[in-house]
């Protein structure tokens, strides 16, 4: 099979075709009841199905991990998965059955305690059920493509609250307990059931008819005006846009501490982690709230979990391999609010980051289709494809149907199968029957097929003026795009605007004399790479573009050629008028990385109002390690009316350079803090980068388990900088059998960074057994990596040192060239 239809590098051998599981019955409706026992992190429940036949049953299969079943009210078996109960109903009869059981869970639910070592934790509990992690704790059938109403009653120890999905039915008090009976009245997918019970404060608004609650963790509630300012505002939008109204009575926000995610959007109650709670020198850090100029926000996090409401929750994927219908689009609707909010220049700068954050995934991982069934773990589906890359085949989708023909067809979908489940063909047949367009060529090329498109555009001189296209997409892509191309020609005194069906390998089109520059897909409505190989002064005019990735493209030409030329051009695009034009064209100057690029950046840093813009200056200084910009960022470092995150990247930045005051600068900012201990972690890996004994002394103890998770995790992360010592690798290989997901994940990531075979037991173990399917594919990747590097063995090693010298003389040659230039 072609290499496009299964991409590359993502199944492993023994992988086989999903499809979605069948069920011979219907969920009328769930009754379950849980006592939660904090002491023992433990839980005491009953579940009571209505079940309808579909067909002639005799048994019905339930998910059940791990429970112990203490009584059903029918004959049953367990075999510690699944728990098969009788029940002999006739095709279209109606019976019930009930059980009983006990469970101390791996996953699905966790218990947070504050200890010795962590004073700050918030006693709570909170469950995590996507993928077909509720089984642990809960029995049910457990799968996206069934749908039913349930009850949900939570009990719990004075002075604790419980909170779950739907509208609160009932509280009683039982003396030193309290039972929280919560109602969802409408079909939901059985991972989205969800609750959290603890020390929480509770905060209420309403946003019209609609009910929004806020659960904190206690002494905590201050920070919510900064982290939840424009809930209601987002609801508003989603409803305006998508022409559904929010679909709901009530929507929650539970922060909770620990959580595994950034946020799961349960129908109804979000549970979020309390690292997007913030102050308002995080978010606004040299302005007033609300502010121009954010530095960290909550917004995106807030947007896309409410999305979900919508593209989830009232409308869920038929399975994982449809999971775009939830991620895709969420991570799309985001930037929607992105636009609103803020511009478009906005939106589509962060949809280019969304290519960009694919783009990363596919060149040091894998590429696959979008939709694909080919998989072990439902986990492995949640990546950079579903979530960054369909969002940009979504953009394009607008782009090409147009906003109101796809705002049609996006509350026909919904209104169509709302509380239903559905697929990807599901919403192209409603998109083209709200358009009249044939979205078939698109879907097959950019759904269903991996990669994507690589134009070259070469500006040819021989033989008259020519731009020259090519697509040159590797075969692990669609062999031959069809793309609805558009290209500007500007010239002196006019901008003509093609549009063309670019299905051919190579394009010529001449260009007529006067011309200044051309750009390609001026506003950025296609999926695609472009490489543009333009002469320098060429690129240096169309910096000035109108387009926002015009200028972008300008920028990464620039970043190429590298000469004296293109850092004067480059460091005049650092007063572009927007931030991530400015952020582009810094981070170009930091990897071309000469004398003159480093003193552009310097002078710039001042009169940058963005934070974020400040962040990329910042990073740019630290990937170009040169000494003149020690001091400079040493000043910034300790400057506490600083943004957190710009102090972040100078103490990471200070490592890069190898600064001889850097270890004593780096040890000072240890103690800094910030939001969720910023500058501490980038002191840190700050450390990392200089190697010395006493940074690794540093390192180790903070990689101990008495730290806070955030500063554990980049601690362990950072420990790879120092190679594979024996305590480097002692504590890669501990953190690897961690409670917490975030330390494995750090672990996962140190490990690839040192490719040491000390560590393939461990993590083969941990590819073969981790509760987690993101970890264990992660481990399975490094493994393989592993054992590459040892096939390649010294000659490999060779090879990485070789290229870093090559870095080195040519950042050297850049300097002599620009000192002769001048």
């Amino acid at each position: 099979m072609s290499k496009y239809l299964l991409g590359r590098d993502f199944a492993f051998p023994e992988y086989l075709p999903r499809f979605p599981r069948k069920y011979d019955f219907d969920v009328l409706k769930l009754w379950a009841n849980v006592e939660v026992d904090f002491d023992n992190a433990a839980i005491k429940g009953s579940v009571r199905y209505k079940i309808r036949a579909k067909r002639d049953l005799a048994t019905i299969a339930l998910d059940a991990v791990e429970l112990e079943v203490l009584r059903a009210s029918t004959q049953y078996s367990y075999d510690g998965e699944t728990l098969s109960l009788e029940l002999k109903l006739r095709a279209g009869e109606e019976g019930e059955v009930e059980v009983a059981y006990m469970a101390k869970p791996r996953k699905g639910l966790y218990f947070v305690k504050p200890d010795r070592g962590h004073p700050y934790r918030v006693p709570m509990v909170w469950t995590q059920g996507e993928a077909e992690d509720n089984r642990y704790w809960l029995p049910l059938p457990d799968s996206p493509n069934i749908k039913f109403p349930f009850s949900l009653a939570i009990t719990v120890r004075k002075p604790y609250v419980a909170v779950s999905n739907g509208v609160l039915q009932e509280r009683r008090d039982l003396g030193d307990a309290v039972t929280y009976v919560w109602e969802m009245r409408h079909p939901m997918s059985p991972y989205l059931i969800a609750f959290a019970a603890g020390d929480f404060e509770i905060l209420r608004e309403r946003c019209g008819d609609v009910e929004l609650e806020y659960y904190l963790p206690r002494g905590r509630a201050g920070l919510a005006r900064h982290t939840f300012y424009h809930t209601c505002d987002i609801m508003k939008f989603f409803s305006e846009y998508l022409g559904v109204p929010y679909p709901y009575e009530r929507y929650a926000q539970i922060v909770v501490q620990e959580f595994i995610y950034g946020g799961m959007e349960n129908a109804t109650a979000t549970i979020l982690t309390d690292w997007t709670l913030h102050d308002k020198h995080a978010h606004c850090p040299y302005d007033e709230f609300p502010c121009a100029n954010e530095d960290f926000t909550s917004d995106p996090l807030v947007a896309h979990e409410m999305a979900h409401q919508w593209f989830g929750d009232l409308v869920t994927a038929k399975d994982w391999s449809h999971i775009a219908i939830n991620e895709s689009f969420a991570t799309f609707i985001e930037a929607l609010w992105t636009e609103r909010s803020k511009g478009r220049e906005e939106y589509l700068y962060e949809i280019y980051s969304n290519l960009k954050t694919y783009l990363n995934e596919y060149s040091s991982r894998y590429a696959r289709p979008i939709v694909v069934n080919l998989y072990a773990l439902p986990e492995e589906m949640f990546d950079r494809h579903s979530y960054e890359k369909g969002s940009v085949v979504l953009h394009m989708v607008r782009s090409i149907l147009g906003d109101g023909a796809f705002r049609a067809g996006l509350k026909l979908f919904l209104t169509k199968y709302q509380y239903k489940n559905a697929d990807i063909e599901d919403l192209r047949k409603s998109l083209e029957e709200a358009s009249g367009a044939d979205l078939e060529w698109l879907w097959r090329q950019f759904f269903y097929s991996a990669g994507h498109p690589v134009i070259k555009a070469v500006w040819n001189k021989n033989n008259g003026l020519r731009l020259v296209l090519e697509q040159a997409q590797g075969d692990d892509s669609y062999p031959l795009y069809t793309l609805p191309l558009e290209i500007d020609l500007v010239y002196e005194t006019r901008r003509e605007r093609r549009t063309i069906n670019f299905n051919e390998k190579r394009v010529e089109i001449h260009l007529e004399p006067g011309i200044k520059y051309v750009c390609i897909d001026p506003e950025f409505k296609l999926l695609k790479v472009v490489d543009v190989n333009y002469p320098v002064e060429v690129l240096g005019t169309m910096l000035r573009d109108e387009n926002l990735y015009c200028r972008i493209q300008a920028v990464e030409g620039l970043r190429k050629n590298g000469s004296r030329k293109a850092v004067e051009y480059l460091r005049g695009a650092l007063r572009d008028n927007f931030w991530g034009v400015v952020a582009e064209a810094a981070r170009a100057l930091g990897h071309i990385g000469t004398r003159e690029a480093v003193e552009a950046l310097i002078e710039a840093y001042k009169d940058v109002k963005s934070p974020r813009a400040r962040r990329a200056i910042v990073e740019a200084l630290g990937t170009a390690r040169r000494v003149e910009a020690a001091e400079f960022l040493d000043r910034i470092l300790h400057d506490s009316s600083e943004s957190y995150y710009v102090r972040y990247e100078a103490a990471k930045s200070l490592g890069k350079i190898k600064w001889a005051f850097a270890e004593h600068s780096l040890k000072r900012a240890l103690s800094y803090g910030g939001h969720m201990d910023i500058i501490t972690r980038g002191a840190i890996e700050g450390l990392a980068e200089l190697g010395t004994e006493e940074a690794l002394a540093i390192v180790l103890r903070y990689a101990s388990e008495d730290q806070p998770t955030w500063i554990r995790m980049t601690a362990v992360q950072a420990l790879a900088k120092f190679g594979p010592r024996r305590e480097v690798i002692e504590v890669v290989t501990r953190s690897l059998r961690d409670e917490s997901y975030r330390i494995r994940a750090a672990a996962v990531t140190a490990a690839l960074e040192l490719l040491d075979p000390r560590l393939l037991p461990q993590l083969q173990e941990t590819a073969e057994k981790d509760v987690d399917g993101r970890i264990r594919r992660m481990a399975r990747e490094v493994i393989e990596k592993i054992r590459r590097a040892q096939e390649r063995g010294a000659e490999y090693q060779r090879l990485r040192e070789e290229v870093e010298r090559l870095k080195d003389e040519y950042r050297k040659l850049l300097d002599r060239l620009s000192r002769l230039e001048k």
